[in-house]
């Protein structure tokens, strides 16, 4: 047996190691307090008008999703500001794709226990899913399936077939290259995964993003690839090589605890990135 060179070093070292963990813990916690304190500045901004329902919709869902986060007081209070926004739009005033991010708000809130009559807006909905764009038409269904279970799913039968016809052999959805093929791709793959959609190409659509996770990192992608963590997770979908991935994203975070788009010299941080460190932190803490 060997000895050791110093008695008691194991005990030390043990104390050492705690000490450490419990340091790491802490900025991750300070991290989470510094993001979610910046993304209530930026959605109190966007409530001023012109009012932004598509930035609001991209920044709620990392401040809901862990409920004692929404119960905070200062989150209540900009969370109780959004829901007076939405109760006062009327569903038929609104154009398709405010009506789709309008309906994402009022089921996020629905996550912080916020509560309204939502049926016309689910209705208006409904009736825009012939007409709206692809990002739309998945971002709609995602958000019906989610949030409103009672409404029958043939409802939904045209829509999800039309985006089931844009897949590609390489699973993505659409035509192209570039940011919009690809957020396209993710959010298809999210929305026919909520609404039960065909088997086959929600795993060919989930292959594809697994497939695209060097790729985005190697660009210095954060949002897309922060992105597909989360719905890869979501979904259940095992993760390739995902601590190395997780390790870089956290080194890309500012000290303001927000993050840019994409990894620039000097790059200015983005709303939705940052939103999306919220969940981003519940998610993957610290430990994994």
């Amino acid at each position: 047996m060997k000895r050791r060179l110093f008695p008691g070093s194991g005990k030390l070292f043990l104390v050492i190691a705690g000490l450490l963990i419990s340091a790491v813990c802490m900025a991750g916690a300070v991290d989470s307090n510094l993001t979610r304190q910046w993304v209530l500045e930026q959605l109190n901004e966007s409530l001023s008008p012109p009012r932004d329902l598509d930035g609001i919709s991209s920044m709620l869902f990392g401040l809901v999703s862990d409920r004692n986060s929404a119960d905070q007081p200062a989150s209540r209070r900009v969370l109780g500001e959004v829901a007076r926004l939405a109760g006062s739009m009327e569903p038929a005033r609104l154009n398709c794709s405010d009506a789709v991010n309008l309906h994402l708000i009022a089921g996020f809130l629905k996550l912080a226990g916020m509560t309204f009559d939502s049926a016309a807006l689910s209705g208006r909905v409904q009736d825009c899913l012939a007409s709206v764009n692809p990002y739309d038409k998945a971002s709609a269904l995602y958000s019906l399936c989610r949030f409103d279970a009672a409404v029958p799913r043939e409802r939904f039968a045209a829509a999800m077939a039309s985006i089931e016809a844009l897949q590609q052999p390489d699973g993505s959805f659409g035509t192209g290259y570039g940011l919009s093929h690809f957020y396209i791709s993710t959010h298809a793959v999210f929305a026919l995964h909520a609404c039960a959609g065909d088997s086959l190409a929600v795993q060919m659509g989930q292959d594809f993003m697994r497939s695209a996770l060097p790729r985005l990192r190697q660009a210095g992608f954060i949002d897309a690839l922060m992105q597909s963590l989360l719905m890869l997770r979501d979904m259940e979908v095992d993760i390739p090589e995902q601590d190395r991935y997780l390790a870089w994203l956290r080194s890309r975070i500012k000290p303001d605890g927000s993050i840019c788009c994409f990894d620039r010299p000097g790059c200015v941080s983005d709303r939705h990135a940052t939103s999306q460190l919220l969940e981003f932190f519940r998610v993957f803490p610290v430990s994994e």
